[in-house]
């Protein structure tokens, strides 16, 4: 018996791992995200022709050779660790799975 409640709370808590990321994520507003974290430096346009994003020498997002040269790893690793005296890290005001929703916002500015 005690057997069989451990298999059957191991099974819940392995689904409730795997899945309700995937359930999470679909209710984040990564467009939302994009425009409270990102628009300042990076654009509506994604250019990253602002004020502060020339400063700073922000990416652009619509460029191919950037979209080419990068996985959406990469990106997630971007937004979560910054870059020194470019991007501040996110990694403490947002969460990975916001992180990698903003993935496909960020692509989009590619065509992809």
């Amino acid at each position: 018996m005690f057997t069989r409640i451990l298999i059957v709370i191991s099974l819940q808590a392995a689904i409730g791992f795997l899945v309700l990321p995937k359930i999470i994520a679909g209710d984040i507003d990564a467009q939302g995200l994009y425009k409270k974290h990102c628009v300042t430096c990076h654009g509506n346009d994604g250019t990253g022709k602002t004020d502060l994003g020339v400063g700073l020498g922000a990416r652009n997002f619509t460029d191919k050779e950037f979209q080419d040269s990068i996985t959406d790893e990469q990106i997630v690793e971007q937004i979560e660790n910054g870059t020194k005296e470019k991007m501040f890290p996110f990694k403490d005001k947002l969460t990975p799975e916001e992180m990698k929703a903003l993935v496909p916002v960020i692509r989009a500015f590619g065509g992809r």
